[in-house]
């Protein structure tokens, strides 16, 4: 597993081609805000109306901030998410203004039969966080039969302090709004959070003297919603 880092948006210069090599037509601006050598990457993208964005080689998944995307026809408003599964070739169009983080991974993934794009609305394919005190929105939780990766949205009103705790996959957040603590290291204003979190696998949280507990939605008393589009 690679050590924890930090990255500042603001302190990252904008550029004016996708940091991950996607083709992008439109592109006002993206930052890369994932270190070079980690093998997973986050960039935040900002597009024009119409602008047109490529995937690379899938496995990968774009939080719509603000405005639109659509894909195949499938509208993804603002607060959904668009899940590649690896090995797609997926067209993205920008429907009004639209600022968007992308996540992926470096390394992909191979394409196999039945592999597509997941469209899911703000409400998510499934709810939890009734045993953590928080709420989480799920858009995937790696148990589709061809995706097997994890992206989803925590949100807490209030402060709100968890066990420390390890994971048997790579992570990467995208802290939305609010703020996050990570040992002597505070990100944000004080209060509540939303943050984004992106894994490319199954992965299982073990908290000190615990046994380890899968990260799916149903494992954690999760409620199907069902928000596909």
């Amino acid at each position: 597993m690679a050590k924890f880092t930090a990255i500042d948006e603001a302190s990252v210069p904008p550029a004016a081609a996708h940091p991950a090599g996607h083709r992008a037509a439109g592109l006002r601006r993206a930052r890369l805000l994932s270190p070079a050598d980690f093998r997973l990457w986050l960039a935040v993208l900002e597009l024009d109306d119409g602008g047109d964005l490529r995937s690379g080689t899938g496995g990968e998944a774009l939080y719509v901030l603000e405005g639109e995307m659509a894909v195949d026809g499938r509208a993804c408003p603002a607060g959904g998410a668009v899940v590649i599964e690896p090995g797609v070739d997926a067209r993205l169009e920008a429907r009004g203004a639209v600022r968007a983080v992308h996540f992926g991974s470096r390394d992909g993934g191979s394409a196999q039969p039945g592999h597509g794009v997941h469209v899911v609305g703000p409400r998510g394919s499934w709810t939890s966080g009734r045993l953590e005190g928080v709420e989480a929105v799920w858009f995937t939780d790696s148990t589709c039969p061809t995706c097997r990766i994890a992206f989803f949205l925590v949100s807490a009103a209030g402060a709100h302090r968890g066990p420390a705790h390890s994971h048997t996959q790579d992570e990467i957040i995208y802290l939305i709004d609010g703020s996050l603590r990570t040992g002597a290291r505070a990100d944000g204003p004080p209060g509540g959070h939303r943050f984004l979190n992106f894994r490319t696998d199954v992965s299982y949280q073990t908290n000190a003297g615990q046994p380890p507990l899968l990260e799916t939605a149903a494992a954690r008393d999760g409620t199907y919603v069902g928000d596909v589009r």
